[in-house]
């Protein structure tokens, strides 16, 4: 599989909630991953990193399953970073991958979907050759 790519991250806010949809291609394929949450029960970088993980499932093998433990921001001198726990379960193992993006001026949800792509990208390649 080739490296994935964010190809855009869209970000709503309305009515008390935020919505996020991220986009990853490979190869060609395009997948989009929507996640809608009540404003005041998440983080808007919290949302993108879940979607970022939606549009993941799409494209990652069938016996693979993805879910967000932890995404926070934290303040370093050249910027802010998002730091994303992601866990994997593959048939009765479960890993903890761990990623991170620096954002000196994107918004950090695109951030947050880069340090998804961080932490399982490594892994990815390894599970599509399995």
């Amino acid at each position: 599989m080739a490296r994935l790519r964010i190809l855009g991250v869209r970000v709503e806010r309305h009515a008390g909630r935020v919505a996020v949809a991220v986009s990853l291609g490979s190869d060609g394929e395009v997948a989009t991953g929507q996640v809608d949450r009540p404003a005041a029960d998440a983080e808007a970088t919290h949302v993108a990193a879940e979607a970022t993980l939606e549009a993941l499932r799409q494209i990652a093998p069938v016996r693979t399953r993805w879910a967000l433990e932890h995404a926070v921001v934290s303040a370093m001198t050249a910027g802010q970073a998002v730091i994303v726990d992601v866990v994997l379960e593959v048939e009765d193992r479960e890993e903890h991958l761990i990623g991170s993006a620096l954002s000196r001026s994107a918004p950090l949800e695109e951030a947050a979907a880069q340090a998804v792509l961080d932490a399982v990208g490594r892994r990815l390649g390894w599970l599509s050759r399995t």
